[in-house]
């Protein structure tokens, strides 16, 4: 995998820290979110700085042309960066914390919600644990990361929830904050760009129970550059990536226009499969 190094920036903005004993990667999935980005790096970074945080932002940004994937992106910043950090941030763009009792201190007890569903502006149900889940990077591995068999938007979470829960971690979350819906803003425009929600083929029916197939140690990407940006002076890492998809396990992962060609696909593979099972089917006698 390809080491990360923290860039001068982000050294000099550490530097006079007293000594850490911990260091988070905040692993952001991103596609065509640039005005959200260039507001995200310099308040997040500002806001880690004054709890003395010592973190590392990492962008992982999916190229290829299939459907979005929250959960893989996650998996593929958490295998890139994994020697650099001891516990992580799955953390949406568009989510900025505002209220300075949010904590992002490494979760010593467990899994640690910050957008937790009283707090955040959108999702109440009990259940949620999206926006902004701290977990330990050892945690993370033996939950085998997410699952990637959510392409579009949504769910991948949930599943995530059934994971820690099956693996008996202990789930905690903020209290006693006074700021409620307040806590957060949240910048996504869904006007400009409108969430994938569709369903396709059996994709509800398959993606509705937990993932015992998929994850960290199933996931295949390509990564096609790295760049260390900044952003008002606040250090970014930028992974350009590649994912791959298996389109006979998980065929949702394909945008509307290349259905025909998936079509096309299954017909090519009947056809094969006749003519291995009779031989003569397309012969004239």
């Amino acid at each position: 995998m390809l080491g990360i190094l923290q860039n001068n920036e982000a050294k000099a903005a550490f530097k006079g820290m007293k000594a850490a004993n911990h260091s988070m990667c905040v692993l952001v999935p991103f596609r065509d979110r640039f005005e959200e980005l260039m507001e995200f790096v310099p308040h997040m970074n500002k806001f880690l700085l004054k709890q003395n945080i010592v973190h590392e932002l990492i962008v992982i940004n999916q190229l290829d042309k299939f459907r979005f994937n929250r959960a893989s992106l996650i998996n593929v910043g958490f295998l890139e960066t994994r020697h650099n950090c001891d516990y992580i941030a799955m953390h949406d763009v568009d989510l900025l914390p505002l209220n300075e009792e949010l904590r992002y201190d490494f979760p010593e007890n467990g899994p640690y919600h910050l957008a937790a569903p009283h707090l955040h502006p959108l999702y109440h149900y009990k259940t949620f644990v999206g926006g902004i889940l701290l977990l330990r990077s050892k945690d993370f591995e033996k939950l085998n990361g997410l699952s990637n068999k959510y392409w579009g938007w949504g769910r991948e979470d949930d599943e995530f929830f059934v994971r820690m829960k099956k693996a008996k971690l202990k789930l905690s979350r903020p209290g006693n904050l006074t700021s409620g819906i307040k806590t957060f803003k949240h910048i996504h425009d869904k006007k400009k760009r409108r969430r994938d929600y569709d369903k396709f083929f059996d994709q509800r029916e398959k993606t509705k129970r937990l993932d015992k197939q998929t994850g960290l140690h199933s996931l295949n990407y390509k990564v096609d550059s790295i760049r260390h940006l900044t952003v008002d002076t606040a250090p970014v890492t930028i992974l350009n990536i590649y994912l791959e998809c298996d389109v006979d396990f998980t065929p949702w992962c394909l945008q509307a226009e290349d259905h025909g060609w998936y079509e096309n696909h299954l017909r090519e593979k009947r056809e094969q499969l006749q003519q291995q099972t009779d031989p003569l089917a397309n012969k004239h006698i």
